[in-house]
Order: C-alpha cells, then structure tokens, then sequence
C-alpha cells in the first residue's frame, strides 16, 4: 500500500512540473532561474512526501512554495545554472 501511495504521489508531482516552471519564469522573467527555482519547489515538496496525499494539496504546496520563495527575495545558486541540469528539458 505504502509503495502505491509513494508512486501516486511520484506521478502527481511530475504532473506539475511544467506548471511549476511557468509560474517561477513568470516570476523571475529568466529562464535560469526559473528552472533553479522549479528545481528548489520541487525537491522541497518531494522532501514532504510523507505529508502530502491529494492533489489538491500537492498543486497548493507547489504554488505556495514558489509565491514564498520568491516574495523572500530568491536568489539562484551561485554556481549558475548547471547546478539545474535536472530541468534542463524545460523550455
């Protein structure tokens, strides 16, 4: 039951991904940094797994993040973009 709830949960996430990514670029109006930010949401939320069940919830988690990471003045790694490599296939 617990893997089909992990792999539920998997599925939902990958389903936002794209949303996610045109929320952050709408946000901070740079390709780079969106991804880097998409990426942050991302794992943050994954790192919640164990909390977050619907996708109602998931969706909610997602956008919630992104608003609050930015309105606290995100800033990019400095490393660059290649620390984002993860969402690279993003455009």
């Amino acid at each position: 039951m617990q893997a089909e709830q992990k792999e539920t949960f998997e599925q939902i996430l990958f389903s936002y991904v794209e949303m996610c990514y045109l929320v952050a670029l709408a946000l901070t109006r740079d390709p780079d940094d969106a991804r880097c930010l998409t990426r942050e949401v991302l794992v943050d939320t994954w790192l919640l797994n164990a909390c977050v069940y619907n996708k109602r919830i998931i969706k909610q988690k997602l956008l919630t993040t992104l608003r609050t990471k930015f309105k606290e003045g995100y800033s990019p790694p400095k490393c660059g973009a290649r620390r984002c490599t993860a969402l690279t296939y993003i455009r």
